[in-house]
């Protein structure tokens, strides 16, 4: 039976794990404290939540939570949990453990899928919502500014005709009586 503080702590992190979009877990043993107060400012600044969890309490959150993380929980764990962008926790994760040697990726979880260690340095290259949601608006705002350049060069040449015509009716009407009729003739 699960002492009070306990179940609190496990209720807490079930209710972490159901509303992530993304959560790696992590091994961390090596590093020493004054490097994993580096790498807590470092995870909180980029908007992602560290937290170095007991593997029985985690392997029981997750189940209660409907997730599979069994096999991620051996040895000392810590999880990174993102709430924002999904794959922004692997990109910081990745870039950590390029940093520090004694930091490992396990493995994670993307919006429920389970993703391998192996499969993190993929998942981080991946853009994040924003940077797609950027490229779509492009892709779908140049056809417009295609047709309105198009519409712009329509108009100016209609521009320059009409004025042409003017110049040829001044010019007609500057002509003594006797060319213009030589000229209409023609």
């Amino acid at each position: 039976m699960p002492t009070p503080k306990k179940e609190q702590e496990l209720a807490l992190l079930e209710e972490k794990f159901q509303h992530s979009k993304a959560l790696v877990f992590t091994g961390f043993h090596g590093l020493t404290a004054q490097e994993m107060v580096e790498l807590r400012r470092l995870f909180r600044k980029s908007g992602l939540e560290y937290r170095v969890v007991k593997n029985t309490l985690a392997r029981l959150a997750a189940q209660r939570a409907g997730l599979q993380v069994e096999p991620f929980l051996v040895g000392p764990t810590g999880v990174l949990i993102g709430y924002g962008d999904a794959v922004l926790p692997f990109k910081v994760a990745l870039e950590v453990a390029k940093r520090y040697k004694q930091y490992e990726i396990k493995g994670g979880l993307l919006e429920g899928q389970v993703v391998q260690a192996s499969e993190a340095a993929g998942i981080a290259a991946l853009p994040s919502r924003e940077e797609l949601l950027a490229r779509l608006a492009f892709v779908l705002k140049a056809p417009i500014q295609k047709l309105a350049s198009d519409l712009r060069m329509i108009i100016a040449r209609l521009a320059i005709a009409l004025d042409e015509v003017r110049k040829r009716k001044e010019a007609e009407a500057a002509m003594p009586p006797q060319a213009q009729e030589g000229a209409a003739n023609e």
